[in-house]
This record gives C-alpha cells, sequence and structure tokens, in this order.
C-alpha cells in the first residue's frame, strides 16, 4: 500500500466497523472535509488530457482502486442481501451516497437505455420475445463518471429476451473487476493476497471518449490458458459486462484482464 491510498483504507475500515445509524454525519462527512486534497487530485486527474486515453501511473490507479472499494462499500445499501451474503458495512441513504459521490467532483450517469458499460445487471425480467433487446427497467444504485472516465457503474433492473440475457446466469454468474457484493459471486485481483499488497491492485480504466467506449485501457497481457475455451463473443461478453449474461460455460476462474476493445459509443 502506498501512501496516497492510506486515507482511503482509514475510511473503508471505518465504513466496515460502523455500528451506528449515521454513517454519513459520523464519518463520511468529516472524511470529505479533512480530504480536500482527494478532490484536487480528482479534478486534475479528469481534466488531464491524452491521445486518446490519459495516462496513468500504477501509484494512480492504485489509488483509484482504494476509491473504488470506498465506493462498494457504500453501494452494500442499495443491494439485495443473499442468504450467503458476506459483507456487513454501515450503511448510507441514496441522497447520502450522491452526496459524497458529487463533493469529490463526479458526476452521475443519466442514460435511459440500457448498456454494460454504464449498467451492472443486478435482476433480470424475461421478456416473452426471446429476441426483445435489453430495457432499463429501475436503478438500484446510481452510477457515477468523473469526466469521461468511468468510476463506477449503476446497479440496475433489466428486461431482455434469453438471447441477450439469461436470468440465471446474467444474476448469478461470477462478477469479474468487483470488490464487495452480496447478492452475487465477485472476484477482483486483489484476492489472496495479504492485508497491505492487496491494496496494490490496479484500478479497471474505462474511458468514454471521442465517440468511442474504451474498455480496460490498461490491458498488457493475453489470457491465460485457462480461459481458451472460449470464443471471441465469449471473451467480448466477459469484458463488457464483467461477467457472463449469455455463456453457459464455467463461470469462475477465468483471467480476462488482458482483454481490452474499443466500440462506437
Amino acid at each position: 500500500m502506498n501512501a496516497d491510498q492510506a486515507t482511503y483504507r482509514r475510511l473503508h475500515d471505518e465504513i466496515r466497523d460502523y455500528e451506528g445509524d449515521s454513517l454519513f454525519g459520523d464519518r463520511l462527512l468529516p472524511w470529505l472535509r479533512a480530504n480536500d486534497g482527494e478532490r484536487r487530485w480528482l479534478d486534475e486527474f479528469r481534466a488531464r488530457p491524452g491521445n486518446p486515453v490519459p495516462p496513468a501511473t500504477s501509484d494512480e490507479t492504485c489509488r483509484l482502486y482504494a476509491l473504488s472499494r470506498v465506493v462498494e462499500l457504500l453501494q452494500l445499501s442499495f443491494q439485495p442481501r443473499a442468504p450467503d451474503a458476506a459483507w456487513n458495512a454501515g450503511s448510507v441513504s441514496r441522497d447520502e451516497f450522491h452526496r459524497f459521490m458529487t463533493a469529490l467532483g463526479m458526476e452521475p450517469i443519466d442514460r435511459p437505455g440500457f448498456h454494460p458499460f454504464f449498467h451492472e445487471i443486478v435482476t433480470v425480467d424475461e421478456s416473452p420475445g426471446e429476441h426483445a433487446a435489453p430495457e432499463l427497467v429501475d436503478v438500484h444504485w446510481p452510477g457515477y463518471v468523473l469526466g469521461p472516465l468511468l468510476i463506477s457503474r449503476a446497479g440496475c433492473r433489466v428486461r431482455a429476451g434469453r438471447r441477450h440475457l439469461v436470468k440465471e446466469i446474467a444474476e448469478r454468474s461470477m462478477l469479474y473487476w468487483a470488490y464487495a457484493r452480496n447478492h452475487r459471486p465477485s472476484w477482483d485481483l486483489s484476492r489472496g493476497w495479504g492485508s497491505n499488497s492487496q491494496w496494490r491492485t490496479e484500478f479497471r480504466r474505462d474511458y468514454a471518449l471521442g465517440g468511442a467506449l474504451h474498455y480496460n485501457v490498461d490491458a498488457t497481457q493475453t489470457p491465460f490458458a485457462m480461459d481458451e475455451d472460449l470464443d471471441g463473443r465469449e471473451r467480448m461478453e466477459l469484458l463488457r459486462h464483467r461477467c457472463f449474461v449469455t455463456c453457459p460455460k464455467r463461470q469462475d476462474d477465468r483471467w480476462p484482464y488482458g482483454q481490452t476493445l474499443v466500440e462506437p459509443a
């Protein structure tokens, strides 16, 4: 863990251990007042130019990952809770979550239609027509961007035909690049490391820039042999949705982290 992550780690631990009924007033608001430097750094990061994707150091992507851990703990407030749920943390209202995110300079995602770049599937309503395209029905929690950089997708209820979304797969398959979920299995690259080294995980950067969507822009590796059973469409499904939504193949122990994609917005 580097020094820039320390303030997020302290807040993360306070959220996880909080047992009161006013997390925002007791923990989040004092943290915001004491850490205005984070807002200034995020402002600089948002305005950074690129060609087209802005550069970022490993330390900076780890700093963004530390922020994302805090965000994911707060999002637990709005998630369904499975019987085997493992996470307990202090909760916030939707308005308090919005106040925290916007105080750091982030903007809510405001899109009327479903797109896997911006929306994480939480619940699927099956349409009677198997070819019916996905429609956004409701938002469990809002998503946020930092300028063109996606910070967190919105968690959504979606209606679609089974050609596009298979309910039992899309709702319960392993969600990659995800730290904390109480309604489905999740996995990110921090798993299996010690309490300090796990914070060296880098944030997945996705950008909406110049009429294009750039997925996982820092990917530099080729997929491991364990994914040789996936064809190109299945690999792209896993990259775009961060989980399988139609693919019935084994959904754990995958390695999607080396994949990248640019597609029209």
